[in-house]
């Protein structure tokens, strides 16, 4: 089963963080996304993305489309979900006033937005002709957004009311023979509008799409994401950033430091580095980057060459599953399990392990490590582990973090020849001002070791 956005949105990587910077107009827009799901297929992707970059030109500083941006908005705030009313119309059902006032105040944002846009060459969005759905509901030719049996429907109908009017009290009959016309005028109008069923569901999507596409485009440029080029074997970061963070940073008076990353399909990336490097964050960024790619939103890095997944892997390795009783070593083995079971199974997946069995013995987590990285080598897939321990004679690429250079860290992703894991906690953990004895110490005992 696809995977759909708002089953992402609480994935620990950011990805509800960037929903939130959306400035979505239509509660529909909002039901749509939500509704999309993870494109797998290489081609709807590149059609996705076609059609951001188109927006992202429209939507720029001097885009014919950026100049109307608040008219468009103004009309979009009137879009509805009347999704059920059309089905039910399109079933036979006659519709009520409330329903047709629905359909059209829909035709009545398509005309308004059809107006404004006519001279605008958009590729991906292209709105329905609906001048005779708004005549059918606005024989009088008032163009507002409000609706009931009119009188000009029918002559009868007008002199019944003027008499309804005149009467001293209320009388029935009229009041009956009004009510049998005004039932046969909406089981008529219900009918011409269900032969316009397909035009009027059109203009409902492509409304909403419209709206999505333009709070991507303009997420795009407040955020200074980049549209990304599909790849076949690597995966390549230049620039890459994770937005939340670099917000929240910012609000610090501080500086986020983006990275570099490549990833070679079918060869597993191993990440060393100190503790505080950004090794977690570098993960939980990439399945970002991927949930984002796969749903056609830009992408936070100054370029990207990314690989289609039919699944995405996080086990970030810091958590505990306590409804399930398990204990976190329990609950990331559980989760790394069913990563093992889907690639072996075919499945082209992004394997992004974070640390895997750093909870238990270094002699038996290292030797877990070591086995994965062994099954993951020459798999359908782009994997990364991130670890503390010294693997060696291993197939796998190798990078690692800078780290703390001269008082200061360095999360620069660099490659790394070296099989010894870097040995920094203690120059960190003086860094940040911990118990100068409890350093001492911890140092005479490593120089214990290293002279055994």
């Amino acid at each position: 089963m696809a995977l759909r956005f708002r089953k992402i949105l609480d994935i620990p990587c950011g990805v509800r963080y960037m929903y939130s910077t959306l400035n979505l107009i239509s509660p529909l827009s909002e039901t749509i996304l939500l509704d999309n799901k993870m494109e797998v297929d290489r081609e709807k992707i590149a059609l996705l993305y076609s059609n951001l970059q188109e927006f992202k030109s429209l939507m720029g500083k001097e885009g014919e489309l950026n100049f109307l941006k608040e008219k468009i908005t103004l009309h979009l705030s009137h879009l509805k979900d009347i999704r059920n009313s059309l089905k039910r119309i399109s079933e036979g059902v006659i519709a009520d006033d409330i329903e047709l006032f629905e359909i059209k105040s829909l035709a009545l944002v398509n005309q308004n937005i059809k107006s404004l846009i006519k001279n605008i060459t958009i590729k991906a969005i292209e709105l329905p002709d609906l001048e005779h759905v708004l005549d059918l509901l606005d024989p009088d030719g008032n163009r507002i957004t409000s609706f009931y049996i009119y009188d000009s429907y029918s002559q009868e109908l007008k002199e019944l009311r003027e008499k309804l009017k005149n009467e001293k009290s209320y009388n029935e009959e009229f009041f009956y023979k009004c009510a049998l016309i005004e039932d046969k005028i909406r089981a008529k109008l219900s009918k011409e509008i269900k032969s316009y069923y397909s035009l009027l569901e059109e203009s409902l999507y492509n409304l909403a799409n419209l709206d999505i596409l333009m709070a991507k485009a303009l997420q795009l440029h407040s955020l200074n994401l980049s549209i990304p080029e599909i790849s076949n074997s690597t995966v390549n970061y230049k620039g890459l950033f994770n937005p939340e963070v670099e917000y929240i940073l910012s609000k610090e008076g501080r500086d986020y430091q983006n990275t570099d990353i490549t990833i070679n399909f079918g060869k597993p990336l191993l990440i060393t580095g100190s503790n505080m490097g950004g090794k977690s964050l570098t993960l939980k960024t990439i399945a970002l980057c991927q949930y984002l790619f796969q749903m056609g939103f830009g992408i936070p890095a100054n370029s990207a060459s990314i690989i289609p997944v039919q699944e995405v892997h996080l086990s970030s390795g810091d958590d505990e599953d306590y409804k399930k009783g398990l204990s976190s070593f329990a609950a990331e083995m559980k989760r790394i399990d069913s990563m093992i079971n889907r690639v072996s199974k075919g499945y082209q997946i992004l394997s992004l392990t974070d640390e895997p069995a750093r909870t238990t013995n270094p002699a038996e987590g290292k030797a877990l490590t070591e086995a994965l990285i062994d099954i993951l080598v020459g798999t359908k897939s782009v994997s990364i582990i991130t670890t503390h321990y010294t693997i060696e004679n291993r197939i796998c690429d190798r990078i690692r973090v800078k780290g703390f250079i001269d008082g200061k860290m360095d999360y620069s992703l660099v490659e790394d020849s070296m099989k010894e894991t870097p040995a920094e906690a203690l120059n960190i953990a003086e860094s940040l001002g911990i118990n100068s004895l409890w350093l001492d110490l911890a140092r005479k005992e490593l120089e214990k070791n290293i002279k055994k």
